[in-house]
């Protein structure tokens, strides 16, 4: 009888192939995690990169200087301000066309820009302001692992900005 039970004993205490049953169980929820994971990241990188783009698309409104102005407003004012620099808009201060050829001209797919602003852009009555260029892009990320969990493409949003600057 003692080794019947002995036996028995030693059956429950045989732990041959668990690991393969943990391995089982926990490979698919590592694998998910890990695809999370690299989605999230591509996300946040591609947030960084639709700021630099419109940060670009900023910089390339601010070369976009009205060289008429700084030939006949180039006077120092009594208290010693230097005169702004004008940017070329229109006259309701829309930059879109100059933002919109940056993304041409560097190829730049499935971005768009929602808004172009001039705020503080020089004028005959106040000739002594410097102008910020504001843009707004969006762009599309597409997941590449778990576009369920993420709801399919998400929109992207960034913003940049840029003062003129003349080269000395």
């Amino acid at each position: 009888m003692g080794s019947r039970l002995d036996r028995l004993r030693t059956g429950l205490r045989n732990d041959r192939g668990s690991l393969a049953m943990a391995v089982v169980i926990w490979a698919p929820v590592v694998v998910l995690l890990m695809a999370f994971l690299v989605d999230v990241g591509l996300l946040i990188s591609d947030r960084t990169q639709a700021s630099d783009y419109a940060d670009q698309a900023a910089r390339r409104v601010a070369q976009d200087i009205d060289q008429g102005w700084l030939k006949t407003h180039n006077v120092i004012s009594t208290t010693g301000a230097y005169p702004g620099i004008k940017i070329n808009v229109d006259p309701a201060g829309d930059c879109m066309p100059d933002a919109q050829q940056y993304l041409l001209d560097n190829q730049i797919a499935d971005t768009t820009i929602t808004s172009c602003q001039v705020t503080g852009n020089p004028t005959d009555a106040n000739p002594y302001v410097n102008p910020q260029i504001t843009v707004t892009l969006q762009m599309q990320y597409k997941p590449l692992f778990v576009g369920f969990a993420l709801k399919g493409d998400t929109t992207v949003t960034g913003t940049g900005t840029a003062t003129p600057v003349i080269p000395k």
